[in-house]
């Protein structure tokens, strides 16, 4: 329920001024009449801003449609009150009466030409109205006739009957009784309590009021960039902490182990220098990862440079010693791979002989120095 915002006459020529009014908390704080209404002050919101259509652009109905659901008597009732219309192409505004029963729809049909005429005027003058309302409807549905005049658009009503400020119509339609008019504190309630709660709004349908599909209400661009920037931090603070919870763990097992090494190597100072002298000492024994791994990659690496020698088969002796069958197509290729070996200091005894393909086999074992 809007108790603040902006009020306006939709204005009956290009170059026509409009009269607008300004409420803050349910009353009628400013009012005036320019082409367009003034920038509201620095800091403030202008608020629901109502337009008001004059009475003679619309045909005011209140339909009986029976027993009908709310949204059933408002679809029924839109087409309804353009049967009853004379004229082209026509736009028929509903809202069922709260309370009624049977259900009554009030109706509010308009030229579709007019209503987009309104539209595109108010928005030459910086002004997309949320809500539009026929001006006789403010007046209230008396017994008695009632006159208003609100800035430049009248309206007189009688009951259900509204009509605009004619003499020679309001004395057929309305009778003898002249309307009582509205003082200028009640045409203010009516604006104010219309603005609360429109009786009426013509901004529905194809009129209805274009939202941009991100637009941000008041205050929430502020609460989106907190948002936004919360979901940054723990985005970031995740890996950190996962960072961190590896780099304890991680140094915690590393701890463990250095101390689980300097019960064999008290002298160790890290995992590094532990593991160098475990290697050490187990190789010493014939044992340990570095006794079988160290003479395969001499062999290997005496090959390397020698084409055509390739290793049929290899086994791990005890003691540290590599077996291994090399053979290549010359003896002469065979030689050349085992003083390499010798060369870089390995212990080398080979048995060589001929298979039945016709070439060179060699039976050798490998020692690391």
């Amino acid at each position: 329920m809007a108790t603040s915002g902006l009020i306006v006459t939709c204005p009956a020529s290009a170059d026509a001024a409009l009269h607008w009014w300004r409420a803050e908390a349910g009353h009628i704080v400013a009012r005036g009449q320019d082409f367009s209404p003034p920038a509201t002050a620095p800091g403030s919101e202008r608020g629901t801003v109502l337009a008001l259509v004059p009475a003679a652009d619309t045909v005011i109905r209140i339909l009986d449609m029976g027993d009908m659901s709310a949204a059933q008597a408002e679809a029924a009732a839109r087409y309804r009150a353009a049967d009853l219309s004379i004229g082209g192409d026509l736009f028929v505004a509903v809202r069922a009466i709260a309370g009624s029963s049977p259900t009554q729809v009030l109706c509010a049909t308009i030229a579709r030409a007019r209503l987009a005429d309104h539209l595109a005027e108010l928005a030459l003058r910086g002004l997309d109205p949320d809500v539009i309302v026929p001006v006789g409807l403010l007046l209230p549905a008396s017994e008695t006739p009632v006159s208003a005049t609100f800035g430049d658009l009248g309206a007189d009503r009688l009951g259900d009957l509204v009509l605009p400020p004619d003499e020679a119509l309001g004395a057929l339609l309305l009778g003898q009784t002249a309307p009582v008019p509205l003082d200028q504190e009640a045409r203010d309630a009516a604006m104010t309590a219309a603005l609360a709660d429109p009786p009426l709004n013509l901004r529905q349908g194809d009129f209805a009021r274009r939202t941009p599909l991100f637009a941000l209400g008041t205050g929430q661009g502020r609460m989106l960039a907190w948002l936004l920037g919360a979901l940054l931090l723990v985005s970031v603070a995740i890996p950190l902490v996962e960072i961190g919870k590896n780099y304890l763990g991680a140094d915690l097992a590393e701890r463990r182990a250095l101390t689980s090494a300097q019960r064999l190597v008290p002298e160790a100072t890290d995992v590094a220098q532990a593991e160098q002298m475990l290697d050490t000492r187990l190789a010493a024994r014939g044992a340990g990862n570095a006794i079988a791994t160290v003479p395969l990659a001499g062999l290997l690496s005496a090959m390397q440079p020698v084409a055509g020698v390739t290793i049929r088969q290899t086994d791990y002796r005890p003691g540290g010693i590599i077996g291994a069958m090399i053979a290549a197509p010359r003896v002469e290729d065979l030689n050349a791979v085992l003083i390499a070996l010798q060369n870089n200091g390995y212990t080398v005894t080979a048995a060589q002989r001929s298979d039945a393909t016709g070439q060179a086999v060699a039976d050798i074992t490998v020692l690391a120095p």
